[in-house]
């Protein structure tokens, strides 16, 4: 017998024969020896321990032969049926290197098999593959992240935000703004200054008024109230617009041409804000390249108006809402990618495959052949879409569902684990990690980036792969964050205007970071609405210092924020009626206002003096 030979050289060989016997006959010839055998045994079994059970320190072996022992015994395994054939039965009874991972200890010895295999017949290895290696093409990013394009030549706040909302953007919604005004307002109204048609400035008035109102978190405040007069109002607005026009144009404002809406409609659920969701998202593309690690994920825009795609979400805070799917950089939390969930579109140019392999791959098709790694959820996750976008050389990170059919039933499964254990398997360049968190909780994770067993947490001994899913997953969540703290959002029925203020608060948070890496100026998010607020006002309040209707009050206002002076006209010995008398008296005067130009009579003449005007 084997248990008889002198401790010699000659064990080694002797030792690794015995990995080829059965567990059960093993430790059945251990129990029957004397307490002598016994410890020479196990001083042997922990000196040759992975031999016996089939792993290997690379440190011990030539690499050569290293080279030799992978060529023979192949692991790069596909998806291979249980019921395989005899040759692979003989491939894996010829090799003797059957690894585990060290938290795998607990495991029967029935289960320490060279294979985890899934429902379907995957096998997944449990040793790693060879790391001595050079780095994986995909692994190298091939692109500097930051500004690109003509972005970089942004280098005020408002010229950021100008990149991403146009000036075609702008003027079509203008446009569309005014058919809708002429073909369904106008008629409702007895004067027509009432319904008066809208401007490119006046429009970038309104959005400035929005960012400022957001900035302040006012959203839900009501505008009598941020318009009143009684010292609690935000006096910078009523420079902009009156409270009446504001409404208005909120009413009114629209982001296509309504009079062939419904013939667009038969083909695309979208058409209403089809146009600017689409250029917004492409200048979004072109601005900005991503860092090598992105969050691919779900946001939730509250809404509970009518709307057919409107979704019910019971873990997001809103609920219910239009659900958008978002790229994000995991670093600075750019967006570079965007799509409206619309459900099933009727037949036609924009139907579209909503399966989660299917979205992935259009979100992500910007960063194809790039080297970038993408983290996502198990909403996203499957193993053939790994190998999908392994062949567009990208990697991923996500979690995965116990219910795939690739997984190997002993992954999900909690019984007979200790806490904080890990197994490994090892495919085709994708690894599968099984953690138990908690005594119920097993957490499943699959990553194309890594290939072995590191782990990373000591106390709670945590993966690699862990640690690098959670540093990278909340890259939307945090963008979502962003936007709903100072989110220009009004309640609203109308499920086009909710889309559009996402876009508002996606195009503030991008603008950010293009102005800061393009001036290296840090400032806050705050300052930096309220600035870029005041920018898109600017040139229409410059516009209405020149129009004699609007108030004193309000053109001392527009001289306190925005640092304005009216236009100074010279009226030499100027004739004509008395602006405040009663036309029936026909006072005659040759005096005008200094601030609006009016003809004033001196029994409507106030005298004031140089300090208390200044002051006005």
């Amino acid at each position: 017998m084997w248990c008889k030979l002198p401790f010699s050289s000659s064990y080694g060989s002797s030792l690794k024969l015995f990995g080829q016997v059965s567990a059960d006959i093993l430790f059945y010839f251990i129990f029957i020896m004397d307490e002598q055998q016994m410890q020479q045994i196990e001083k042997l079994l922990d000196e040759f321990d992975d031999e016996v059970w089939g792993g290997y320190s690379d440190d011990n072996l030539d690499p050569d032969e290293n080279e030799n022992e992978e060529n023979e015994c192949s692991y790069n395994t596909g998806t291979e049926q249980s019921s395989a054939d005899d040759s692979d039965t003989e491939l894996e009874n010829s090799c003797s290197d059957i690894s585990y991972h060290e938290s795998d200890d607990d495991l029967p010895l029935t289960l320490r098999n060279k294979y985890f295999v899934g429902k379907d017949g995957t096998k997944w290895a449990r040793r790693p593959p060879n790391q001595r290696v050079r780095t994986s093409r995909v692994n190298i990013v091939l692109e500097k992240p930051g500004v690109i394009g003509d972005a970089k030549n942004a280098n005020s706040i408002l010229d950021a935000w100008n990149l991403f909302f146009t000036y075609e953007i702008v003027e079509n919604i203008v446009a569309c703004t005014n058919i809708f005004i002429d073909v369904n307002i106008r008629s409702k109204f007895g004067r027509e200054r009432d319904a008066r048609y809208t401007t490119i400035p006046e429009m970038k008035a309104l959005f400035g008024v929005l960012y400022i109102i957001g900035a302040l978190k006012n959203g839900h405040r009501s505008t009598k109230d941020m318009w009143s007069s009684d010292g609690c109002n935000i006096d910078i607005l009523k420079c902009a617009m009156s409270e009446k026009r504001f409404l208005f144009l909120l009413r009114c404002i629209r982001f296509d041409d309504i009079r062939g809406r419904e013939e667009r409609k038969k083909l695309d659920k979208m058409t209403h804000i089809r146009k600017v969701f689409d250029d917004f998202t492409i200048n979004c593309k072109k601005s900005y390249s991503l860092s090598e690690y992105v969050t691919l994920d779900e946001k939730l825009q509250s809404f509970r108006g009518r709307c057919s795609f409107r979704q019910y979400m019971p873990n997001k805070p809103a609920k219910y809402g239009i659900k958008i799917f978002a790229l994000c950089d995991s670093v600075n939390y750019y967006t570079s990618n965007l799509e409206v969930y619309v459900g099933i579109q009727p037949a036609g140019p924009y139907t579209i495959d909503n399966s989660a392999a299917s979205i992935t791959k259009r979100m992500v098709n910007i960063v194809y052949n790039s080297g970038r790694n993408v983290t996502m959820d198990n909403w996203f996750t499957s193993i053939p879409l790994a190998d999908d976008l392994l062949k567009k050389k990208v990697t991923i990170i996500g979690t995965i569902r116990k219910n795939k059919r690739e997984i190997p039933p002993s992954f999900a499964s909690s019984k007979n684990r200790p806490v904080f254990s890990s197994f490994f398997g090892f495919s085709n360049n994708k690894t599968l990690v099984s953690y138990k968190a908690n005594k119920k909780k097993i957490v499943m994770l699959i990553s194309t980036i890594h290939h072995d067993k590191n782990i990373a947490n000591e106390e709670k001994l945590k993966p690699e792969i862990i640690m690098a899913y959670n540093s990278t997953k909340s890259g939307v969540d945090t963008m979502d964050y962003m936007t709903e703290n100072y989110t220009v959002a009004r309640t609203s029925a109308r499920w086009p205007l909710t889309i559009f203020y996402a876009l508002m608060n996606i195009g503030g948070i991008n603008s950010q970071i293009i102005y800061q890496a393009n001036t290296k100026i840090k400032i806050s998010r705050l300052q930096f609405l309220k600035t870029l607020g005041r920018e898109l006002m600017e040139e229409h309040v410059q516009c209405r210092m020149t129009i004699p209707a609007v108030r004193v009050e309000v053109k001392s206002s527009i001289r306190k924020y925005f640092n304005i002076q009216p236009l100074q006209e010279s009226r030499v010995r100027a004739s004509g009626r008395c602006s405040f008398c009663e036309r029936t008296r026909d006072r005659k005067t040759t005096k005008v206002c200094t601030t609006c130009i009016k003809l004033i009579c001196r029994d409507h003449l106030i005298s004031v003096c140089p300090e208390c005007y200044a002051c006005a």
